[in-house]
C-alpha cells in the first residue's frame, strides 16, 4: 500500500485540490489511500479533515496521531472504512490496541529498537489485535535497508516479525528511490508525505515490474 499524506493543518480547498490532482490525472491506482496526519495536535481539525477525506477520497485510509483521543473520535466517523492507525508506540500501546480491536482496524506500531517493537507487538497480540504494520522508524535509505533484511530474516523465527512493514518517505528523489527499495519487500506500507501525479506514476510501473 501507498499513501500520500494530507495535514489537518491544511485548508479544506487544499486538502481537496491535492486529492483531485492526484485521482484526476493518474489511472495508475497509485497512492492506495489517503494518510491524514494530526499535525495540529487538537481533535477538532482532525476530525473534520478526516470527515472531508472520507468524502472526496474512495480508496483507503490511514490515520496518524499519538493521540489515542483523536483517533477514536476521528474513526466513530469512518469506522466502515477500517482504516489504518499509526500512532502506537511504548507510551500508549494499550489504549491504541484497545481502539484498534474495537473498530477492527490496521494497527501501526513504532520503536526504533526491534526488540522493543516486536514486545509491544506481542502485547497489542494479547489485547486482541490481529491486523499489525511494523514501523522501525527507519530514517534513511541505509537503515531502510538493513531494518527491512533484518525484519525478513527475524521472520524465519520470529512471529512478531512476519507482519507488514511501514516504510516514510518525504519528497524528491531520494524519496522516491526509498520508496521503491521498499516496495521490493514483499509487505510494505509506504506513507509519502508529497507525491506528485509523476511520482504516483513511476511507482505504479515500478509495482508493475517488480510483483
Amino acid at each position: 500500500m501507498i499513501a500520500l499524506t494530507v495535514s489537518d493543518m491544511m485548508d479544506a480547498d487544499a486538502v481537496c485540490m491535492k486529492i483531485a490532482e492526484i485521482t484526476e490525472k493518474s489511472a495508475s491506482g497509485v497512492p492506495d489511500a489517503i494518510n491524514i496526519r494530526n499535525d495540529s495536535f487538537s481533535e477538532e481539525p482532525f476530525c473534520s479533515v478526516v470527515q472531508l477525506v472520507s468524502r472526496v477520497w474512495t480508496g483507503g485510509i490511514v490515520l496518524e496521531s499519538n493521540n489515542p483521543e483523536s483517533i477514536s473520535k476521528a474513526l466513530v466517523h469512518i469506522m466502515d472504512r477500517k482504516p489504518t492507525i499509526i500512532g502506537a508506540d511504548v507510551n500508549n500501546i494499550d489504549r491504541f490496541s484497545l481502539i484498534a480491536e474495537l473498530f477492527k482496524c490496521p494497527l501501526c506500531i513504532s520503536s526504533e529498537d526491534l526488540g522493543e517493537l516486536f514486545d509491544l507487538v506481542q502485547r497489542a497480540e494479547g489485547l486482541g489485535v490481529e491486523n499489525i504494520v511494523l514501523d522501525p522508524m527507519m530514517r534513511n535509505m541505509k537503515q531502510c535497508l538493513e531494518v527491512c533484511t533484518d525484519i525478513k530474516r527475524l521472520s524465519e523465527t520470529i512471529p512478531q516479525a512476519g507482519y507488514p512493514v511501514a516504510v516514510r518517505t518525504w519528497s524528491g528523489e531520494y524519496a522516491m528511490t526509498m520508496a521503491t527499495v521498499s516496495l521490493l519487500i514483499d509487505e510494505t506500507v509506504v506513507v509519502a508525505d508529497d507525491l506528485d501525479t509523476d511520482g504516483c506514476e513511476t511507482l505504479a510501473k515500478l509495482i508493475h515490474s517488480i510483483r
